[in-house]
């Protein structure tokens, strides 16, 4: 079985290479390239705290005229951690060639990475301060009949000579829409699966989350939406609810978070600036 060290290195890249993969499925960045969004400020306020009247920065993020992501801070302060992490893009002909993370302004790691001619990222080499550990990962993509990403095998490797495995699985509906992705490891344990029920038109009516392993875990989250197609609200299993809010131009205002008793205990209030 792969050693905890290795597990913990294999979270980073394992979700870089799962966000290139996923991007052709997501129509989130819509809107911030319609209004040619150059920075999104993410507040949290603290409703369940009495008498606050404080707002917190969570989260920066910064935009080139591409509409790509070029930095990311998050603030842990805000949720109770006493830290915070920074993460840096770097582009080249619109491909991602470096992240760059820093965690309380001190290296934490950075992964550059090269790519096939159908833009897939085929490796990804991450670097960690730290423990002047480097972690390879070379990536394999196999796609259907109808080119839609059938399944990958993502191999790594480390200083120490360890190894493993990781392949997702990628299942589709009769309308081209994702519906389950299945993640195991080396041996065939499976690691995670994230199973998605479709309206008809696509648009996404429940998600549902497990992780497999020593902390198993289940989560269904389900969807509802304004008569714009917008997200309105979402209710998970443990029924928590959250309510969205847009400005005019169709970006996020505010978001309204409850706990499973129905209180009112954060809201997440954004502002943007935007390129001319």
């Amino acid at each position: 079985m792969l050693h905890k060290k290795m597990k913990r290195q294999l979270t980073l890249t394992l979700f870089i290479l799962l966000s290139f993969i996923l991007k052709a499925q997501q129509n989130d960045t819509a809107f911030l390239i319609l209004n040619k969004v150059a920075t999104v400020y993410k507040h949290q306020f603290v409703h369940a705290f009495e008498g606050n009247e404080d707002t917190c920065l969570l989260e920066l993020k910064k935009f080139n005229k591409n509409s790509d992501i070029i930095f990311h801070r998050t603030d842990m302060g805000c949720i109770g951690w006493n830290n915070t992490e920074e993460r840096f893009f770097t582009y080249y002909n619109d491909q991602l060639q470096a992240l760059e993370i820093r965690r309380d302004n001190l290296p934490y790691a950075k992964s550059l990475f090269e790519y096939d001619d159908l833009n897939d990222p085929i490796k990804i080499a991450t670097h960690y301060s730290e423990t002047n550990d480097t972690l390879v990962s070379v990536n394999e993509y196999y796609r259907n009949s109808k080119n839609r990403m059938d399944s990958t095998i993502a191999r790594r490797k480390n200083n120490s000579g360890e190894q493993s495995q990781i392949k997702n699985v990628y299942r589709y509906d009769k309308r081209k829409n994702l519906v389950q992705e299945y993640t195991t490891d080396e041996s065939g344990t499976p690691l995670s699966m994230v199973s998605y029920e479709r309206l008809s038109d696509g648009k996404m009516k429940s998600k549902a989350i497990t992780i497999y392993g020593d902390n198993p875990s289940f989560k269904q989250i389900y969807y509802e939406y304004d008569q714009n197609g917008r997200i309105f609200s979402t209710v998970d299993s443990q029924n928590r609810k959250q309510l969205f809010f847009y400005k005019k131009n169709g970006l996020l205002n505010n978001v309204l978070t409850y706990n499973g008793n129905g209180a009112l205990e954060v809201e997440f209030l954004f502002n943007y600036t935007y390129h001319e």
